[in-house]
């Protein structure tokens, strides 16, 4: 019963983009196989399909990267290598990794950072995205986290319940509804 209602919101919402079933439903399965509850993995795929719109990846890298991030977060962190993938797959833009740099100072994975620290300041730091992940601050948590910002359904409360300020609970929000847009309102010329 689970199952079914779970491949149904997946469903659903490929219905309303141009992401596929299929691969949805087949990297749900790698998800759960790495120990992500259900509810999380349906996030997670849709939070990865969200982004694949807004950095205009097609379904075969939005599928590459869901394959790519479950065997990351079967380790427990995501490394250098999955990073590349992500990249690869034309996913691992300054979107995607503003987000994750929120949501690790967020759940305090990211040391001696402050809160209100941005991430353009950071950089401008000397400290770099890609040099950091040897660190381990990408942890599962801060990736799922992070993927279901990106599904639009998450709320203020719910945000700052995870420990987000209402600054970034509120630019999350906007975030997802990005994401949402891109991924159902298809444009042509």
């Amino acid at each position: 019963k689970d199952v079914n209602s779970a491949l149904d919101q997946l469903n659903t919402y490929s219905d309303k983009t141009i992401y596929n079933f299929g691969q949805m439903a087949k990297n749900i399965g790698t998800f759960t196989a790495a120990g992500v509850d259900l509810d999380t993995s349906v996030q997670s795929i849709k939070g990865i399909s969200n982004l694949a719109a807004i950095s205009g990846s097609s379904s075969e890298q939005a599928s590459t990267a869901m394959y790519q991030l479950s065997q990351a977060i079967s380790t427990g962190t995501l490394k250098l290598q999955d990073w590349n993938s992500v990249t690869n797959a034309g996913m691992g833009g300054k979107v995607f990794q503003k987000a994750l740099f929120e949501t690790g100072k967020a759940l305090g994975t990211i040391k001696d950072t402050p809160i209100d620290q941005t991430f353009d300041q950071w950089t401008d730091a000397g400290n770099s995205f890609r040099g950091s992940l040897t660190k381990g601050w990408l942890t599962s948590e801060v990736l799922t986290t992070t993927l279901q910002g990106f599904t639009g359904e998450m709320t203020q409360a719910q945000l700052t319940a995870k420990g987000f300020t209402k600054e970034q609970a509120k630019a999350i929000i906007e975030l997802g509804k990005t994401g949402v847009d891109a991924a159902t309102q298809v444009r042509t010329l």
